[in-house]
């Protein structure tokens, strides 16, 4: 029996960027998040008394590793030392093999997979060799190739464990780096694969579990939910899997319905309600919350200046402990059936509606911010952000419709 923490993409010095308006204290403990959620998983892999923890890729944010994250990461690994534990790394698309640090000496129990080809490592106790774990890092930031071909297949008794920080076929909102076949995966005869890359846990297989564990901490409203890590125990053909949430502050998002709210107040008294059920001990909460519903508000709320009230009025200011902390309120209310079909026969308004679903004219829009030496910093949008564009673009449509009709 072999038992194992299987964890990726720490991404440990995230800028978190976009972010920085926060306030301070607010934007601090978050900077700190994936540190403290590394921590946590290392203290959990030792009250788990495991044999050793894989690191599937992306330890930090870029190439250019701070000697403060680096200096982190080997102190947690010197304490694995000391009980006894191995550390087996990958290096993924953003911590690339080709990437500029401080060259540390690490502790005698971490070992690191080689660039350019499979690597073979093996585990063994009390002088028992017991598992084949196989991987292999990022040589380069974009490792386009499919490597998995290369992968040894499973010939004796021993556990086998692949890790693979890439793509797998069909899935998007990822580099394509690295892309794989869950079918070649499954060729290989292996006890299990710990892939990284994704940053949502994912299982793409259960026997034997080929599986994504997510980041550790999410980094923005598009990672959403715990964040962590498996423990794993892999007993001859038996395997058992038990996800560990560590993360320091989680992303989370609630719909607050106005269908049946006919007044300013009562929508306050509705979001403070919604809001006290993310409250979880010792953890911080970034939420965002979603009004929805055709309600007789949709005017009130059209106003921005309501929105901003209320955003104030729900905001926390202490972010020692136990907090949910507002970041955004998202107004996708509509009106009334007979008010909206009125407002949308407009000639008007349709060729206006035919120009935001071409995505070409989008770009175009924004084209001259992208080109800004400042502006293009924060102009990171993915397929979430363009229909929240588009969805908003309709609203303030629909709003000077009925202001003119």
């Amino acid at each position: 029996m072999i038992k194992f923490l299987h964890c990726a993409d720490l991404h440990l010095d995230s800028p978190f960027k976009g972010l920085s308006s926060l306030p301070e204290g607010l934007f601090q403990r978050l900077f700190d998040s994936t540190f403290v959620s590394f921590k946590r998983l290392i203290d959990l892999a030792i009250s788990e008394d495991v044999d050793f923890i894989i690191i599937a890729g992306d330890l930090y944010d870029s190439g250019n590793r701070s000697l403060k994250a680096q200096s982190f990461l080997k102190n947690c690994f010197t304490i694995l030392n000391s009980h006894n534990i191995n550390v087996y790394v990958v290096h993924g698309n953003h911590d690339p093999l080709d990437g500029q640090w401080v060259d540390l000496e690490w502790p005698s129990n971490v070992h690191f997979f080689d660039g350019t080809h499979i690597k073979t490592l093996h585990f063994e106790k009390q002088g028992i060799v017991l598992a084949a774990l196989h991987g292999f890092s990022y040589e380069t930031a974009a490792v386009t190739d499919d490597r998995t071909l290369h992968y040894p297949e499973k010939r004796d008794d021993l556990y086998h464990i692949g890790i693979l920080h890439g793509q797998a076929d069909g899935y998007s909102g990822h580099s394509r780096y690295a892309p794989f076949l869950l079918t070649e995966l499954l060729k290989k005869g292996y006890d299990y694969w710990a892939l990284g890359h994704i940053h949502k846990r994912t299982d793409l297989n259960l026997e034997p579990p080929v599986r994504y564990s997510g980041n550790i901490q999410g980094r923005h409203s598009g990672e959403l939910g715990e964040k962590g890590g498996y423990i794993v125990t892999l007993n001859h053909n038996e395997v058992k899997s038990q996800f560990y949430s560590t993360s320091e502050i989680d992303w989370q998002e609630c719909r607050v319905d106005l269908t049946e709210v006919d007044n300013l107040q009562e929508v306050i008294l509705l979001c403070e309600k919604k809001i006290s059920t993310f409250l979880q001990q010792n953890k911080g909460v970034l939420l965002v919350l979603k009004l929805t519903g055709r309600t007789q508000l949709y005017l009130d709320l059209l106003d921005g200046t309501f929105i901003e009230d209320l955003e104030e009025i729900l905001r926390e200011e202490d972010y020692d402990s136990s907090f949910v902390h507002v970041v955004a309120i998202k107004n996708v209310t509509s009106p009334s059936l007979q008010e909206e079909q009125s407002m949308k026969q407009s000639g008007f308004f349709q060729d206006l509606q035919s120009v935001l679903e071409d995505d070409t004219e989008l770009q175009l829009a924004i084209s001259e911010l992208s080109t800004h030496r400042t502006a293009r910093k924060y102009l990171e949008l993915n397929e979430q952000d363009w229909e929240d564009i588009k969805q908003q673009a309709e609203q303030l449509l629909l709003s000077e419709l009925h202001k003119n009709g």
